[in-house]
């Protein structure tokens, strides 16, 4: 259905607009058949690096190659990439199969190709028989796919995605994103798409690179990035993280020694100097417990989720988001005197929280 799937480089790209810098020196390799997220908070520069990409927005400084060609000075119809907007952008005079054509009828493509083009794009986006209706008769999820069908009979080398199901309830999106994975895979495309949702960006990504103001703040397949943030502001963007303040004391076995509050834990990571830092906790790797060892507090909230718990428990450390799923035993109350266990697996050293130099104890330390 595609063209041979193609290499996406951009080398310090850079965008001003006025005063503002949208993007700043952002380099980045997208291999053959690789789909990779742009990730991150609204205006942290995601959208005006996939345009840039586009020939959407020219770049105020850097460059871009699509399959070993620089594009940068390409206008966008001459770049071989096709991009599905979040809006759909779908015409609604014109039936699905009309939509789906419509770029290679703009191009004057031979009548019978472009008939098989488009059957062939319907096919592999689970459309086939929806050809004759209008896109007012489809759902919002088949109105996705209609746009994607759209993108993919151009063959294009490299095929964008700009937040395409923020228009979708939280149950569609769920299932669609899984479908536009499945697809991308099908069709073997370099892909790259933006999005602000953590969640979506995991479940679909080979590689997530997580921008802040404009910058890369970190590139990573999905568990590199959930498992071993490189800043704070990554920990706490990819899923939900503890950042407790806590104090290294030194290595050993190859793990570095971390005492929070009393409590000395045995944390896997990166080299750091002794002294204060932050450690992440993700909310999953600590247990509750309301006897024996561990860090100890106190019940301050509880919800039920159905298949967790989450809890807020008051500890010297401050407030600490648990997730339980051994619901069945049933709920601690809030007031409930507790024991903490964090297991290795879900903590990672951070440098220390801004505003606190080495030397100087944090609270809870």
């Amino acid at each position: 259905m595609t063209g041979p799937a193609a290499r996406v480089v951009l080398e310090g790209i850079s965008k001003v607009f006025g005063r503002t810098v949208a993007v700043e020196e952002v380099s980045l390799t997208v291999d053959p058949g690789e789909l990779v997220t742009l990730l991150g908070p609204s205006g942290c520069g995601k959208t005006t690096t996939l345009r840039i990409v586009a020939g959407l927005e020219v770049a105020t400084a850097g460059r871009v190659f699509i399959g070993g060609e620089e594009v940068t000075p390409l206008p966008a119809n001459a770049r071989d990439v096709s991009m599905v907007f979040q809006s759909y952008a779908l015409f609604p005079h014109l039936t699905v199969s009309e939509n789906v054509a419509y770029g290679l009828t703009v191009l004057k493509r031979p009548a019978a190709e472009v008939r098989r083009a488009v059957d062939g794009a319907l096919t592999l986006t689970g459309l086939g028989g929806l050809g004759d209706r209008s896109p007012g008769a489809l759902s919002g999820g088949q109105q996705q796919r209609v746009a994607v069908a759209r993108a993919l009979v151009l063959q294009p080398k490299v095929l964008l995605f700009d937040e395409p199901l923020s228009n979708l309830d939280a149950k569609l999106r769920k299932r669609m994103r899984a479908e536009i994975r499945a697809l991308q895979k099908r069709a073997g495309i370099t892909s790259l798409y933006v999005t602000h949702d953590q969640a979506e960006a995991l479940a679909i990504s080979d590689r997530i690179v997580v921008m802040e103001r404009g910058r890369v703040a970190q590139v990573g397949t999905p568990l590199d990035l959930y498992a071993r943030p490189a800043s704070r502001f990554v920990a706490e963007f990819i899923g939900e993280a503890n950042l407790l303040p806590a104090t290294l004391t030194g290595y050993q076995d190859g793990a570095a020694l971390v005492q929070v509050g009393a409590l000395t834990l045995k944390v896997p990571g990166p080299p750091l100097r002794p002294g204060p830092i932050t450690l992440m906790a993700r909310p999953e790797a600590i247990r509750l417990h309301q006897e024996g060892l561990g860090l100890p507090g106190v019940v301050e909230k509880v919800a039920y989720l159905g298949g967790s718990a989450e809890y807020t428990v008051g500890t010297a450390a401050g407030a600490i988001q648990v997730s339980d799923h051994q619901v069945e035993a049933g709920l601690l109350a809030p007031g409930t005197a507790v024991r903490l266990e964090f297991l290795p697996k879900g903590l990672y050293p951070l440098p220390p929280a801004p505003g606190r130099p080495e030397g100087k104890e944090g609270p809870g330390d």
